[in-house]
Order: C-alpha cells, then structure tokens, then sequence
C-alpha cells in the first residue's frame, strides 16, 4: 500500500518551494501518493477558513504532512496561526532540526548536529501579564509531553546512529522548571546506550562555537532551542538550508525554517530546506534511503556549484529543482 504525503504550500514563496520539494519527492518515490490542500490565506480566499475542515481531513488521513509557511494577520480578530492549530490538533509534540554542511567552503566544517525541542504550544506556555509596576511571565511545562519529547529523541538517536546526547538548561536560573527537565532527562536517558551529559545554555553556546565537531545530539526546551537552532543554521550557511519537523507518536509534518515572504526576487528563493524536509518527510514514512538519495544529490549540486544567488550561484528555483530532478532521475 502506498504512503500518502499531504503537500500545504501555504503562503507566498511556499507555492514555489513545495513544489520543488514535491517534485523531487516524486523524481526518487513515483509510487508515493501526494495530495494537495491549502492552508493560510490561500486557504482563507477561497474558503473563508484560514484552516478549513477538509484541510484538517486530509492531515489525519496522511502519513506525512509538508507545509510551506502562513503569511500573519495580526488585524483580524479572527486569527490563529493555522499551522500551530494544526500542529496541536495532530498532537506533534516535539520538533527535529538537522545541521550539516552541504560542501567544503560552506558553513563551519565538523558540524553535524540534531537539535530536538518540544513544540512551545504543547511542552512550553509562557503567559506574561502586565501590572502597575511592569511585566510579570509565567512558564507552564508539562512533565508528560517532557517525557515524550525525550522519547522521541531517543528513537531519532537511534534510528540516526548518532552517539552523545545533551541536555541544555538553565537550571540555575529557573531552578524548578529546568530542574524537572534535567531530572526527567536523567530518568529516561538512564538505561540507554548513549553518552549523556548536560551543559548550561552559555556553556554550550561556547562550545558550538569553539568546538562544533563535539556536538552530536541536543534536546532543550524550545526557550532556548529556536535560539540554539537559528545559531546552527548559520553556522551551516542559513536557515535557506535547513530542515525541520514537528513529529508526534505517528505523525509528522515537516517545512522549511523560512517564512512566506523572503528578501529575494521572484523565482529566485532557495528551495533546499523545503527539499530536505521533504526528505525529512520520507524519512518519517519508512522510506529513508529514499531521502538519502535527495540529500546526496542535493549535496552534489552544491559541489559543483550549481546552486542559487544567495549561495554564490545562478539558479532560480526552478532551475535548480530541475537540475536536481534530472540527477536523481539518471541514477534510477
């Protein structure tokens, strides 16, 4: 039976770099069944919904999701971010960043690091409430989706060969919240197989800096991992370049780090985080050597230079997705 893949472009550039990645997608994996739906603004000018009903069907029913982003409409009362929706009705509770550079002169060499945090809607609320005499935050972390996070680190550890695993705190600080999340930490990771240790969030900024070789895999709430993460993802050449998830017990949907509307002209976004997250994506659905394939044509283009402006190349973005098509066609 084939595993079906649901493609959201979302918003503005998303049209554009989901295609790219579900062409390629298609070019390694013609026997996947990919279905389209909307999501955002797209969604909302032709349905009145920025998440419609048949959108959400569509989620629960796929095995994978990939999702470009939503463009934000602070002035409409009406409106919730539809991916976050999304992402805690499908109860995706962790999220999966990968960093590694794609060819020698880009990014820092020796970096290649997973970085696992829990999804904020589901692991982290911050609640701030003003009073007379200024702002007062309020940190809510739930031991359950703690545990689970953990768990699902544990499982990408393994199924990704990797051997250290780092849990980054601030424990000194928030002594109960970060505390219980070192605590559990310890807990889970006891009977593994892996080396396990723990660095507060200065300390391990300095030591991705200075030795990024020594890092292997990181898990942290996301207070401190969207920093951690925007951090790593320049180190590897830009967010342009990096993939990320939002997995749960069985589902995932998986989208590139940028927004909707980048600072480049049109037809000429890099599509590579939204093609490796859509080997991301084939990852999740058991097809991984399928998603090695992507990966490693996506780093023989990047060798032979054949990339877009914002990496030194020519390309826009249909060039380069076709370019990749074509060579990963002529090795099938």
């Amino acid at each position: 039976m084939s595993k079906r893949v649901l493609a959201l472009p979302g918003d503005g550039v998303g049209h554009d770099v989901i295609g790219s990645a579900v062409s390629v997608m298609n070019a390694v994996a013609g026997d996947l069944e990919i279905v389209f739906g909307d999501i955002g603004m797209t969604a909302y000018e032709k349905t009145d919904h920025y998440l419609p009903p048949d959108t959400i069907d569509l989620a629960t029913d796929a095995d994978a999701i990939i999702a470009g982003n939503v463009i934000e409409k602070p002035n409409d009362i009406r409106y919730r971010n539809p991916l976050k929706i999304l992402k805690k009705q499908l109860n995706l509770y962790s999220v999966y960043r990968k960093y590694f550079p794609l060819c020698q002169g880009l990014g820092v060499p020796g970096i290649d690091m997973i970085v696992m945090t829990g999804n904020p809607d589901s692991l982290l609320n911050i609640i701030e409430k003003e009073n007379l005499d200024g702002i007062i935050s309020e940190k809510f972390i739930s031991r359950e989706s703690c545990k689970k996070l953990f768990r699902k680190t544990l499982t990408i550890a393994e199924a990704k060969n990797r051997s250290r695993i780092t849990c980054v705190h601030r424990s000194d600080m928030f002594p109960l919240s970060d505390g219980t999340f070192l605590n559990m930490f310890y807990k889970e990771f006891a009977a593994s197989e892996f080396l396990i240790n723990d660095m507060d969030v200065e300390n391990f900024a300095s030591e991705l800096i200075m030795n990024p070789s020594s890092i292997d895999v990181i898990v942290c709430t996301d207070l401190y991992g969207a920093t951690i993460s925007g951090m790593a993802a320049g180190m590897v050449g830009g967010i342009y370049l990096t993939p990320m998830g939002s997995i749960g017990d069985t589902q995932g949907l998986f989208e590139p780090m940028h927004g909707p509307t980048p600072d480049t002209p049109e037809g000429m976004t890099n599509p590579t985080s939204a093609i490796l997250s859509g080997a991301m994506a084939l990852d999740h659905i058991g097809m991984t050597s399928k998603g090695d394939d992507i990966r490693q044509a996506v780093r023989n283009a990047y060798a032979q230079g054949k990339t877009t402006p914002d990496i030194g190349g020519t390309m826009s973005t249909k060039e380069f997705t076709d370019y990749l098509v074509m060579s990963l066609k002529a090795t099938r």
